[in-house]
């Protein structure tokens, strides 16, 4: 498992890697030595506007490989990449963080968003304590569940999308350490949320 103190950098630099888009005509393929990274943006109003890649050869903190291009709703965009191990970051204009893929090293597929889900932004708005855990429960269960934020960290001052189904759910919010910083129960979720972290 990867450590969970991950302190996320914003920082842009365009690479000349072949990237393709998926948004008509034929579809790039990997050739030998290369792997494909196709980002299928399923939402409804979330517009993809940066695609922060770490992986060989690129910058250590990240290049964004979309260039000034975007991924509208409903639309994919296809990456090729010589072969190696990569993650990918995808990102709001206003750098909301969206789900990522980690430590991929073969052909995969990313889908930000499904039919049928809710985004709901989490907001880290305190300034000195980052976000370890976050439970997104039905009400009627018995417990927590998985951690939505897997081997990540929401940094203070930072924002990102998950997905839900149309539900009534608890949330529950902890830090680095483990101690609770926000807890909220009976949230019926038929809609877009919006929760601060205060």
């Amino acid at each position: 498992m990867l450590n969970k103190v991950f302190y996320m950098v914003i920082c842009f630099f365009v690479l000349g890697l072949a990237v393709g888009c998926g948004d008509g005509g034929d579809e790039p393929v990997a050739g030998e030595d290369e792997i494909s990274i196709k980002v299928v943006n399923q939402t409804e109003e979330i517009m993809i506007s940066y695609a922060l890649f770490y992986g060989p050869d690129l910058d250590e903190w990240g290049e964004d490989l979309l260039g000034d291009e975007e991924i509208p709703p409903g639309e994919e965009k296809i990456f090729i990449v010589p072969e190696g191990e990569y993650t990918v970051i995808p990102m709001t204009y206003n750098y909301y963080l969206l789900p990522a893929a980690r430590n991929v090293s073969e052909d995969h597929v990313l889908e930000i968003g499904e039919e049928g889900k809710f985004p709901i932004q989490v907001t880290n708005a305190k300034e000195d304590k980052d976000v370890g855990f976050i439970y997104l429960s039905p009400s009627d269960s018995e417990d927590w569940g998985e951690d939505w934020m897997g081997d990540e960290v929401l940094p203070a001052g930072t924002t990102r999308y998950f997905f839900a189904e149309e539900n009534v759910y608890d949330l529950l919010v902890l830090d680095l350490e483990g101690e609770p910083i926000l807890d909220e129960y009976e949230i019926e979720i038929d809609s877009e949320k919006h929760f601060i972290i205060e």
